[in-house]
This record gives C-alpha cells, structure tokens and sequence, in this order.
C-alpha cells in the first residue's frame, strides 16, 4: 500500500486548499454550478504553478455545516473532483463537512482522490454542527470493502469543536494510529490561527513514524518554526488575497510563501 512518503517523495508537504464556493443544495448556492468549477480551477491552476505538493478540494462555501449533505451536493462535489482530477497529476485529496468521511472515500474512490481528511476520526467532538461521532468504525469497513490506495490524514483535537468528553492528546493520537491513519493533523482553535510549537512537539513525540501535518495557521513568516517539527502543512488563508479565508488563491502570495520556504 501506498505511503505518505511515497506520496510526496520523502519531503515536506505543502497541500493548498481548493475551497469551493457554495454548491447546490447549500444556503448560499449562487446558481451557477459551471462557475463554481471555473473559480476551482482557477485555484489548482495557480497553487500548481507556485509547485505546491498537493491541494485539497473542500465544500467550504457549504455554511453553515452539517454532518448529513444533500444527494445534489455530493453529486455536484464528485463532478467538480473529477473535472480537476483531469487538470492536474498533483496529489488531490477530498475534504466534506463535516466528518463524512465514508462519502469522502466513495468521492475519492471514484475521482481517483489521493488522500480525504477526517475531522473525528477516534473522537466525539462537538461544535455548530452538533456531535459527531469517531469515523473509525464505519469509514475502516468503508475500505475494505473498497479498498484504494487513498490516504487517511487524521485531525486530532479539531478546530471548531470541543470534546464530549476529555481526553488525552495522547491517547487519541495513539487511537488514531491503532485504527489507521496515515497521517495527524494537529490545528489551533480556529480557521487561519495556529497551534503552539509546543502543540506541535507534543504530536511528534507521540506519532513515531505516523507524519504530522499543520492544520491552520501557517504562513511565511512561521514557516519554518513549524517545518523544522512538522512534516508539512495544509494552507489555507495564507495563500488567498488579503490573507482572506473567503477569496481566491493569490499567486503572489503561493509564490512568496514556497520561495521562503524552499522546498
């Protein structure tokens, strides 16, 4: 089976986010899916041209999250992915809100996806979505009954969201680990803030060979604190105009951040 070293070839990953505007079924729709694509593509286009290592395709205009999406909403999503699968030969991953991670590996499954993210992967977490239970159980059967090459980046302790019921770091890590993921994701509280180097020191130490991702909050002037611990990052608002969450990919901006970081 493939690795996360195999992935990215032993080094740093830098993964963009490709956040898609609302897509239909969602409050916002704007009614026009040929244009959620074009803004899409758009953004691959320019994280590839700065050499980014991956990007992930995420239904971020899809406000307010819940756990459950509409039929046209997956099936507008999985159309998307599969378009962009056709632009690019970087590494793509899926991210659905929130925590459906058996649709993300039936998305992936089908577009060809290289890796999905899991919010609750070991965790019950509670948030504006209401409590989302661990993903461990139904998306491991998911794939074996599947099976794919497709990794599992696993976040601990994620932003937005509180635990039911306190737990360890630790522990959770070492449960994630136990039951299949591929990679950690350590974040601070919330989108574009990021944890404590500490934070960070405390994944590594507890992961042995399991690789741990940033989650939010980097940027080109913290870079290379957190890369000097990290195995790589996924960046979000850092790469967008303004340092703005809500707007496009800047290329300036991706082009600065992979200079600085040189990888």
């Amino acid at each position: 089976m493939r690795t996360f070293s195999d992935l990215f070839g032993g080094k740093k990953a830098i993964i963009g986010m490709v956040h898609l505007q609302p897509l239909p079924g969602s409050p916002r729709y704007g009614g026009d899916l040929d244009a959620v694509y074009r803004a899409a593509v758009e953004d691959l286009e320019n994280l590839q041209r700065a050499g980014v290592s991956a990007a992930i395709i995420e239904n971020f205009g899809d406000v307010p999250y819940g756990t459950d999406n509409d039929f046209i909403t997956l099936a507008s999503m999985t159309s998307i992915a599969a378009r962009l699968r056709e632009k690019t030969d970087m590494p793509l991953g899926i991210n659905v809100q929130f925590n459906c991670a058996k649709e993300e590996w039936a998305m992936a499954y089908a577009t060809g996806g290289d890796f999905i993210r899991v919010e609750a992967f070991v965790e019950t977490r509670v948030g504006t979505h209401g409590i989302t239970y661990p993903a461990a159980p139904v998306l491991m059967r998911e794939k074996g009954r599947y099976p794919a090459d497709t990794l599992l980046f696993c976040d601990i302790n994620t932003k937005h969201t509180e635990p039911l019921v306190p737990s360890a770091i630790k522990d959770n890590i070492h449960a994630a680990i136990e039951e299949g993921a591929d990679a950690l994701i350590v974040t601070g509280v919330v989108t574009g803030q990021n944890p404590t180097l500490e934070q960070v020191e405390e994944f590594k130490q507890n992961s042995g060979s399991v690789p741990v991702l940033l989650g939010s909050g980097i940027n080109a002037d913290n870079a290379g604190d957190f890369l000097a611990i990290a195995d790589g990052a996924i960046v979000g608002s850092s790469f967008k105009y303004d340092g703005d969450v809500f707007k496009q990919i800047d290329p300036a901006r991706v082009k600065a951040f992979m200079e600085r970081v040189q990888l």
